[in-house]
């Protein structure tokens, strides 16, 4: 049995800067991997068959085995199981951690023996932030997602995830987002994490989809009004609905007194290693 680890992923930041020929988003984001993860399993079968710990519609998954079967005229088929942890609708790459896991599982149990920039093109037809997902390593992303540019690791520090329990749709999120035309400084924020200046990135880093997002989903405005009085420095994941907290050493003991004043309960994980 072959076992694959899906990793979710954060928005350390988030400009969108315009609107594409292909319907597409042009973005700029700062992206990191998590320690929180589904996990997904894989066994020789007849059929292309998912098991899942949770009710998933039109779960990409089973798109994403087809479509490596199909390109390479793999004979075999797969069970594939699916230990669910990623919430749903959370800005959190879950679906697309899935896909790539997906691939990089099917890779082995198939013996395809593909590398992962050879899986690029089925990840890139499979989802924006599949490619990322695929290799799991900090990255500045840009255009739709089809351009990395690997950076150095976050540092080994606290984060706080905050879940609302509001599913976000990311397709409803861009319809109504309209773009500012402001600059956002997103050059200077990605210069001062690629210079270490990690403390000084998280206080002028942004989302652009923050505004958005409230306003799709009324009901995040008295959640996100109350996460804020623990920090101004609470950011939101993607098109949300996760909202997080970066916790360096010298605020951490104010900061979780407050968390536990407001009787929040956060998940707490780190960057992924």
């Amino acid at each position: 049995m072959i076992e694959e680890r899906a990793y979710a992923k954060l928005n350390l930041a988030l400009d969108v800067v315009k609107k594409r020929d292909d319907g597409y988003h042009e973005l700029n984001m700062i992206m990191i991997p998590i320690d929180l993860y589904d996990t997904l399993s894989f066994e020789p079968n007849e059929t292309i068959e998912l098991i899942s710990n949770i009710e998933i519609k039109d779960n990409a998954i089973i798109k994403a085995a087809h479509l490596m079967k199909e390109t390479y005229q793999v004979s075999q088929g797969a069970k594939i199981t699916l230990n669910k942890t990623i919430p749903l609708g959370a800005g959190l790459a879950g679906g697309s951690a899935d896909i790539a896991a997906t691939l990089r599982g099917l890779n082995q149990l198939w013996d395809l023996h593909l590398s992962l920039p050879e899986l690029e093109v089925l990840a890139l037809k499979l989802g924006s932030d599949t490619l990322f997902c695929l290799y799991n390593k900090p990255a500045y992303v840009y255009g739709r997602g089809e351009h990395l540019l690997f950076i150095d690791a976050f540092p080994d520090t606290p984060i706080y995830l905050f879940f609302p329990d509001i599913a976000v749709s990311t397709k409803v999120v861009f319809e109504h987002h309209h773009i500012d035309p402001r600059p956002q400084k997103f050059q200077r924020v990605l210069a001062l994490y690629i210079n270490h200046r990690f403390k000084k990135m998280i206080r002028h880093t942004f989302n652009q989809l923050l505004p958005t997002t409230l306003f799709c989903y009324p009901e995040l405005v008295s959640y996100y009004k109350k996460i804020t009085q623990i920090s101004r420095e609470v950011m939101m994941s993607g098109s949300g609905s996760t909202f997080f907290l970066v916790l360096f050493k010298k605020n951490q003991p104010k900061i979780e007194e407050k968390i536990a004043k407001i009787g929040l309960i956060p998940v707490k994980t780190r960057p992924k290693t």
